[in-house]
């Protein structure tokens, strides 16, 4: 029989950074982490397989946020499964409580219970959604008051990381920055939006049911009445909702009160969980509540011209919708924030010295971010180009974790990659200036979409790193090769020179080699960088801040008075 390990810590997300950092020093001993998003890529029964596997004197389950103690009592039911001997909770404060697996079978009674109520009032969203399908959207007029509602419904579970961070954080200060007052109501923290705005919280569900999906529409439902009693107190110029997958509660609102709602699209949620995730156990209720979304938002927002064609494929019309890329806060992606020293002291943090070029990536390692690839062009560079990267002292930071981590960590499994490279892990959306600061260069290998469809993103951090001011490598993909011109194209045709103006290297999607030629072509020459980062900067300055983007959506919230003359039809 195999031996106990000290130590394992259970948490249902990748844990940050920073918190990592702190269990390892307050459980020096064998400490091993393991999340549950990762061990349920394949099956339910895998995951129930791997958590009989773990032998360990002691099992932890970890939460790092208010919002993921809805997840503690499955959690703690499935810690029960293991063959630990002593099971704990700790939260981010380092607090712990012991529990036993008698505890932990009665939250599978309140999880029952839960999951019931929470099925009954999924059939009872689907009803009210069928409702609006056959419902015109209300007409409306924005009222002349100077206050605003953001309503961001996503039920998110520890650290908030990502470029949906900036994206929240950026819209909600810059409607600030354009004289609105702003009630900002979620499920969590404020995120970066700042102290002018005022938080009202919505509470979440204390204990998550299953299937986990139909605990979004009980939140839902639930959510709709405190906002409404705080609208009807302080009205609103409008309702702008970052839609969320399966909540509705914008449209509700909006009907309910007769105020305009502007709707922030950023793809379809339920094609994403279909063809990135696991899918839905309620795939047609899902499409339905985007349907809904849709069809009764006053104003429309997206951010790539490919959402605005699917938007339109999908009924919008035209004058509804305000199509904007992604930005950028300026004040806090400004790479003069940061002195020599605190720079120095960043790259010291993962033992980076000054004299070593770093080249850097940042994100939450999803299905479109092409991580995997970089692993692959690193793993060769290792390989087949050692000499290469000695001669530029070129080192790798990959900041971030989640669904291709395991990937990576297999592509990167060589004998001397810490030399090489250094997995940093989540880090704080606040932190992401310094570490992009303390680099030489940022790297954007996005990839395709695999089932042939365009790719419709619009990545935040592309900007982010743009308003460094550091040498970019990026695939040349729809809206990203768009943004990133002139360019240096890549793979280079005789030693082609820079095209004049050139503001980043641009990769072919998914191929290795293009990408190892750019990072390779912009690590030999720090003029070349400078003098790409400093024309990205000023194009991101020009065009891309959060200010431009949230100008756009009130130049569409002041046509809404006309449009409204003519009602949405009823389809047959």
């Amino acid at each position: 029989m195999s031996a106990r390990e000290p130590h394992v810590v259970l948490s249902n997300y990748p844990l940050s950074r920073g918190f990592r950092q702190q269990l390892e020093t307050r459980f020096p001993a064998g400490l091993r982490l393991v999340n549950i998003a990762e061990l349920r890529q394949v099956s339910v029964r895998n995951l129930l397989s791997q958590l009989r596997r773990i032998r360990a004197e002691r099992l932890s389950v970890a939460t790092e946020d208010e919002a993921s103690i809805a997840l503690l009592p499955v959690l703690e039911l499935l810690a029960s499964m293991s063959r630990a001997r002593q099971l704990y909770t700790v939260d981010a404060a380092l607090r712990e409580r012991a529990f036993n697996r008698g505890r932990a079978l009665l939250h599978g009674l309140a999880l029952a219970a839960e999951s019931v109520a929470a099925a009954g009032s999924m059939l009872l969203a689907r009803a009210a959604l069928l409702r609006l399908r056959r419902s015109a959207r209300r007409g409306v007029v924005p009222p002349g008051v100077d206050r605003v509602a953001y309503l961001n419904c996503n039920l998110w579970f520890g650290l908030k990381a990502g470029g949906s961070v900036g994206h929240i954080s950026g819209v909600a200060n810059a409607l600030m920055d354009a004289g609105l007052k702003l009630d900002l109501f979620t499920a969590g923290d404020r995120l970066l939006v700042d102290e002018r705005a005022k938080l009202v919280a919505l509470p979440p569900p204390r204990t998550l049911a299953l299937p986990l999906e139909t605990s979004l529409y009980c939140f839902g439902r639930r959510s709709v009445a405190p906002v409404a009693a705080v609208l009807r107190r302080e009205p609103v110029r409008f309702i702008y909702q970052r839609m969320s997958l399966g909540n509705y509660a914008g449209v509700t609102l909006s009907r309910r009160l007769g105020v305009p709602l502007v709707l922030e699209y950023n793809g379809s949620e339920a094609w994403v969980a279909k063809h990135w995730g696991r899918g839905l156990r309620f795939q047609k209720t899902a499409e339905l509540a985007e349907e809904i979304n849709i069809r009764h938002a006053h104003l429309i927002v997206t951010v790539s011209d490919v959402l605005r064609e699917e938007l339109l494929a999908r009924g919008a019309e035209p004058q509804r919708i305000v199509t904007y890329p992604n930005c950028i806060d300026p004040k806090a992606f400004d790479p003069q924030r940061f002195s020599a020293a605190a720079l120095a002291a960043t790259r010291a943090e993962f033992g980076f010295g000054p004299a070593e070029t770093i080249a850097t990536f940042i994100g939450t390692f999803g299905q479109w971010h092409g991580v995997d690839v970089l692993a692959q062009a690193i793993r060769r560079m290792i390989l087949e180009r050692r000499a290469q990267l000695e001669a530029l002292r070129l080192r790798f930071l990959l900041i971030g974790d989640g669904q291709k981590m395991p990937i990576v960590r297999e592509t990167l499994a060589l004998p001397d990659v810490e030399r090489y490279v250094r997995l940093a892990g989540l880090v704080p959306q606040r932190e992401a200036p310094r570490y992009l600061a303390a680099s030489d260069l940022l790297l954007s290998p996005h990839v395709s979409n695999a089932d042939g469809s365009r790719f419709f993103g619009s990545p935040t951090k592309l900007f982010e790193y743009m308003a460094m001011g550091r040498g970019i490598v990026a695939s040349d993909l729809d809206q990203i090769g768009e943004v990133l011109r002139p360019a240096i194209c890549l793979p280079l045709v005789n030693g082609a020179p820079a095209a004049a103006g050139a503001v980043a290297a641009l990769a072919r999607p998914g191929d290795v080699g293009s990408l190892i030629e750019g990072i390779e072509l912009l690590a030999a020459d720090a003029t070349l960088r400078a003098r790409l980062g400093q024309n990205a900067r000023s194009l991101a300055l020009s065009r891309y801040t959060w200010g431009h983007h949230v100008a756009a959506i009130l130049e569409g919230v002041e046509r809404l008075g006309a449009l409204e003359g003519v009602p949405a039809p009823v389809p047959g």
